[in-house]
């Protein structure tokens, strides 16, 4: 499951990490960030926040953070490449057909059959 070079780096570019994270969690603007209760663990007090110019999460309680591709990641349970067809298809852009991957001598598809030896 090989997703094209480049198509990662495509998909970040579009996304605003303000709007992907507030689809799961209530965001209050502080300032230039935003702020939450942590998704990934129990808490009262905020220690949950959003950098938009950065477009990056960090979690001061957890110590969870990155980009918007792993908060998606990290919330919905996903792979890297499934993370990144998700905000993909949010974003409406057409994900690639997926490439095979070379094995040895043969050419292997996500499924793991030989395409072509």
């Amino acid at each position: 499951m090989r997703l094209p070079q480049g198509f990662a780096d495509d998909v970040k570019n579009q996304g605003d990490i303000v709007r992907v994270v507030s689809d799961y969690v209530s965001l209050k603007k502080r300032g230039a960030n935003y702020l939450a209760c942590c998704p990934f663990h129990s808490e009262k007090t905020p220690s949950f926040t959003v950098h938009a110019g950065k477009g990056l999460f960090k979690c001061f309680g957890c110590g969870a953070g990155g980009d918007a591709v792993k908060f998606v990641e990290l919330y919905q349970k996903l792979s890297f490449p499934e993370a990144i067809r998700s905000l993909a298809q949010r974003a409406g852009m057409a994900v690639p057909a997926e490439r095979a991957t070379r094995v040895g001598d043969g050419v292997f598809g996500h499924d793991g059959h030989c395409v072509r030896s």
